[in-house]
């Protein structure tokens, strides 16, 4: 889920013992990894330095003054309201998160499973405390849940079963009876990237899953950079879009950036209201001659860190997106008749005046 616009450098996986071996073998090129949370570690993807997890859990919690809830299964919501909001959720932050953070959600992405060659997914991401906190967020806020199957290989598992029918009616067959037997509400898919002669099975897998999820009331989703686009076809089969609007070269993620993004995607065929617009709870440091893609920071130590007011964008040498811009981001989406916004990832943001979660749900509010 991490957008890489302009370059593609890293291979992920989600299996949590993978990710520690992958994060040994590449962190003395790439100065990056995921730690794996089983192993005493905290998992911090590949853009973002760690954040230790509060000392006491009231700091992270969200109490209800503070909250304008985007649920519209959450009390006191605006009725009526269908801007989306979703936010993704790795396994590695839970940790660092109350259930009390779905008030501002309408949609949860679980983040990350992954597809495997047999044309099944792996299932030992989630542990029974994990399980039980989605369980729960979905019990008292009703935001929907959704699983996210990531795939960072153009020639892995992703790659095999798109290509071959029965496969891809084994693995929407078998996600489904997950989605069910659990109570979720979707799925998610992050594929960076298929290559171009990927593009017309990877399609035809989506519309197969699709075919599965309809009559059952499931969502399919697919995590997309507008530098590699998919075909008609596969827009066509998803019921939305997450723009993955942020790591552009310099000064990533700029609101003139996003309306571009925009733009392309729907030059691309793909349906404005099917569109969620990415904003990064992340800093990226930045040159004059280019991104510092190794210098990549949360928006929470950015606060805790430099205290950046509202209308502050930019700080001892990383651009991020403040209240300010986070907000207009809200509007744009809002007046392109986007479904909504989409955040990587909830588990960097503060809580109180400062969360960026609260300045989407205020803003979300005013669009009655």
């Amino acid at each position: 889920m991490w957008g890489w616009k302009k370059v593609e450098i890293f291979d992920k996986t989600t299996d949590r013992m993978k990710s520690f071996a992958l994060f040994c073998l590449y962190s003395s090129i790439l100065s990056l990894g995921v730690l794996a949370g089983s192993c005493g570690l905290e998992s911090v993807g590949v853009y973002v330095v760690p954040d230790a997890a509060p000392n006491n859990s009231s700091q992270m919690a969200t109490t209800a003054d503070e909250a304008v809830p985007a649920n519209t299964n959450a009390e006191s919501n605006t009725v009526g309201n269908s801007f989306e909001v979703t936010g993704y959720l790795p396994y590695y932050q839970i940790a660092n998160v109350q259930p009390s953070i779905a008030r501002y959600l309408t949609d949860l992405v679980f983040f990350s499973f992954a597809p495997t060659r047999d044309a099944d997914f792996t299932r030992d991401v989630m542990t029974p405390s994990e399980l039980a906190f989605l369980k729960e967020v979905k019990r008292r806020y009703g935001t929907r849940i959704i699983l996210g199957l990531s795939e960072h290989r153009s020639q892995g598992a992703l790659a095999s079963i798109c290509e071959r029918k029965p496969l891809r009616e084994k693995l929407a067959a078998s996600l489904a009876d997950y989605l069910l037997k659990q109570g979720f509400d979707g799925v998610d898919i992050d594929w960076e990237y298929p290559r171009s002669s990927e593009n017309a099975d990877f399609a035809a897998l989506l519309q197969q899953i699709h075919s599965v999820f309809a009559p059952l009331g499931l969502r399919l989703t697919v995590a997309v950079s507008p530098s590699h686009p998919l075909s008609r076809a596969a827009y066509a089969a998803v019921d939305r879009i997450h723009v993955m609007a942020y790591d552009d070269w310099g000064r990533h993620s700029t609101l003139s950036e996003a309306a571009d993004d925009i733009r392309a995607f729907e030059e691309q065929g793909a349906s404005a209201a099917k569109l969620q617009l990415g904003v990064p709870f992340y800093g990226r440091g930045y040159r004059e001659d280019g991104p510092s893609w190794n210098d990549a920071v949360s928006y929470r130590t950015l606060q805790a860190r430099y205290s950046p007011g509202p209308a502050e964008d930019t700080v001892s040498g990383y651009y991020f997106n403040g209240i300010d811009t986070v907000r207009e981001k809200a509007r744009l989406a809002k007046a392109e008749g986007l479904a909504g916004v989409m955040v990587w990832e909830i588990g960097q943001d503060t809580t109180g005046r400062t969360s960026l979660l609260r300045a989407i749900s205020q803003t979300r509010a005013t669009f009655n």
